[in-house]
C-alpha cells in the first residue's frame, strides 16, 4: 500500500480526491527532453489530458475543453484540454509526461559569451506548450519537497497520486 515516508498511508489522506493519476509517454516523445526537436513539435505540439468517456459525460467535458486537474499537493491544480477517449479506464486520468517545460530553453534567458559580456537568447516557447503533471505529482507529506517515492526503486512513485476534475468554464 502507498505511504508516506512517516508510514502513513494514502488511503488515510487522499479519500475525496476520486481519479488516479497516470503518466506516459508518446511514441512520438519517448522522452522528456524531445521537445527541443522541432520536427516532432510539428508533430504533436502539445498534449492533453485523457478522460474516460464515461467519466467526462459525468463532468459535462467534451474533447477540446479545458478541465482542471488538482490534487491534496496542488489545490490549484493545472490545466490542460480533454480529450475524451475509450482509452483509458474510466476513474483514471493520463498526462504524458513530455510536456509543460518552464526551462530546456523555453523562455528567454541570459548567458555570457566568451569575452564576459551578456547575450540574451530569445528562447524558444514551444518546447514549454503543454501541461506537466509534475505539478501535480503527490508530494510527501512528511518530506514535503519530495514527491512520494516507490518504496522498492527508490524513484518517484508515478502511479500514487489521487485527483479530481473540473470543467473550467
Amino acid at each position: 500500500m502507498p505511504a508516506h515516508l512517516d508510514g502513513v498511508p494514502l488511503d488515510k489522506t487522499d479519500a475525496n480526491w476520486p481519479y488516479q493519476l497516470i503518466t506516459y509517454k508518446l511514441v512520438e516523445h519517448g522522452q522528456g527532453r524531445t521537445t527541443v526537436d522541432p520536427w516532432l513539435m510539428l508533430r504533436r505540439p502539445s498534449n492533453w489530458v485523457d478522460i474516460s468517456t464515461s467519466d467526462a459525460a459525468t463532468l459535462g467535458v467534451e474533447t477540446g475543453d479545458h478541465i482542471r486537474v488538482s490534487s491534496p499537493s496542488n489545490v490549484t491544480g493545472i490545466v490542460g484540454v480533454a480529450r475524451v477517449t475509450e482509452g483509458i479506464r474510466p476513474g483514471v486520468v493520463g498526462i504524458s509526461h513530455h510536456y509543460g517545460h518552464w526551462e530546456q530553453t523555453s523562455r528567454p534567458y541570459s548567458m555570457k559569451d566568451s569575452t564576459g559580456a551578456w547575450t540574451k537568447i530569445q528562447g524558444d516557447p514551444t518546447r514549454g506548450s503543454g501541461i506537466t503533471a509534475n505539478l501535480i505529482m503527490r508530494r510527501d507529506q512528511y518530506n514535503v519537497n519530495t514527491t512520494l517515492q516507490d518504496p522498492v526503486g527508490g524513484s518517484a512513485s508515478f502511479l500514487d497520486t489521487r485527483v479530481q476534475i473540473q470543467k473550467v468554464q
